[in-house]
């Protein structure tokens, strides 16, 4: 079984613009499809976190997503 990846994207004055969050989980959806069969969403009002129960589709987000994290 591989392990959760977790990747953390925290809310800050990079992205403090409503654009910029359509765009991370935007591409997230198109690469990975909605939450539920290959990854969940856990989100409050300092983070969005997006569990990967694969390592490499982790990976994969963590790359996607670099310049937001």
């Amino acid at each position: 079984m591989d392990k959760i990846v977790t990747v953390h994207i925290p809310w800050s004055k990079k992205l403090d613009s409503l654009l910029e969050w359509n765009e991370i989980t935007a591409s997230i959806v198109e690469h990975f499809g909605l939450p539920g069969d290959r990854y969940v969403t856990e989100l409050n009002e300092n983070y969005m976190n997006f569990k990967f129960y694969n390592e490499k589709d982790g990976l994969m987000c963590k790359i996607l997503v670099s310049e937001y994290i």
